[in-house]
Parts: C-alpha cells; sequence; structure tokens
C-alpha cells in the first residue's frame, strides 16, 4: 500500500484503475493499493472466519456508535488527524483494553485492604470485577472495583473477606469495555505488572 502526499496529480484521486489499482482517500493522504481480490472462488481456514467475523462486528458496533451523538463526539475526540469517529469506534472493537498495573502491595488478606488497577483501553473500560483465588483457583472472594477517575482508568478494589494466605493468593480482573466485550487477566499475587 502507498501513500501519496501533495501530490497534483494524485491529489482527489478515487476508484478503480484497471484491474490493478484502486485509489482511496483518507484525511488530507491519497492511499494507493492493490485491487481486492473476489473472494467467491476462495476458501477460508476457520482462524480466517473467525476474524472475518469479528471485522464485521466491530464494523456494524462503529456503524451503531456513530449513531449515538455523544459516543459519536467521545470517539471523535480520540481520533488523530486521520482518523473519524468511525475508525477509533472500530478499533475499541477489535482492541482489547489491558491492565498497565495492577498494585497489591496494600493487600494483606485483611477485610478492607486495597488492590489498584490501572487499566488501559481506546475509549474507556466501564465495569472491574476482581476474583480473589487460592492458588488452586477456588474463589476466596469476588466483587466490583469502583473507578475513581472519569475516564475509567484508576480502579480501586476493597477486600470483603480474611484471607490469611494472601501470599498465594491469585487476582483475576475482568473487564468490561464500551462496546460491552469482556477480557479477563490473571496475575498473582506480588507479580510485577508494571510494564
Amino acid at each position: 500500500m502507498a501513500k501519496s502526499r501533495d501530490n497534483v496529480v494524485m491529489q482527489g484521486a478515487s476508484g478503480t484503475v484497471g484491474k490493478m489499482l484502486v485509489f482511496r482517500q483518507r484525511g488530507d493522504k491519497t492511499i494507493i493499493a492493490r485491487r481486492p481480490r473476489n473472494g467467491a472462488e476462495r476458501i477460508y481456514s476457520p482462524d480466517q472466519l473467525r476474524v472475518q467475523n469479528r471485522f464485521l462486528d466491530a464494523s456494524l458496533y462503529a456503524r451503531k456508535a456513530i449513531e449515538n451523538p455523544e459516543l459519536k463526539a467521545a470517539y471523535q475526540a480520540k481520533a488523530n488527524i486521520n482518523q473519524t469517529a468511525y475508525n477509533v469506534a472500530f478499533k475499541d472493537f477489535y482492541t482489547a483494553p489491558t491492565i498497565r498495573r495492577l498494585d497489591d502491595r496494600a493487600y494483606n488478606g485483611v477485610i478492607g485492604d486495597l488492590v489498584s488497577i490501572l487499566i488501559k483501553d481506546v475509549l474507556m473500560v466501564k465495569e472491574v470485577m476482581v476474583e480473589i483465588q487460592d492458588e488452586e483457583g477456588a474463589i476466596i472472594e469476588a466483587g466490583y472495583a469502583e473507578n475513581v477517575d472519569t475516564q475509567g482508568i484508576e480502579w480501586y478494589y476493597t477486600a470483603t473477606v480474611d484471607n490469611t494466605d494472601y501470599t498465594n493468593s491469585i487476582i483475576k480482573v475482568t473487564m468490561t469495555d464500551t462496546p460491552g466485550n469482556t477480557y479477563s487477566e490473571v496475575k498473582s499475587y506480588g507479580e510485577d505488572t508494571n510494564p
């Protein structure tokens, strides 16, 4: 895929040239790409079909998201110069949130102890569920973390059960993002999660 900027000949070009090239506009850039193949004769593997279905789901979500004026404005605020709200909404559906930091130093197995979680997402995480498990995976306690900012980035979970064997605990964090997808990450107690 080639990109052309400030080219008098190519500026504003779009469409197909012969059966080889396609010109597209993306912001101030002209994108030149190979013409897509007709997929009718192609047989797809299960993994390829899964990716295609996920791509379609992301596309449908993005279309629906930009119909909502508030959501469209939120996505547009995250867009860079060559992106639209649709592009950012699509990426939000397709990209899983990640735990940037899980700080369990204040958790000593006592009711009221805190686990701090810093989460990165394209737009924002709406809900965070925390499970504290023993080393065999049995759930000791579970509950929702509380968001302490307005961007869905920093979350705190307050312990509700005494756990005398807290040093062997496993912490499972399940995040639900704006599109409604859920993702889980599991960390051992004391595991360094700083990137």
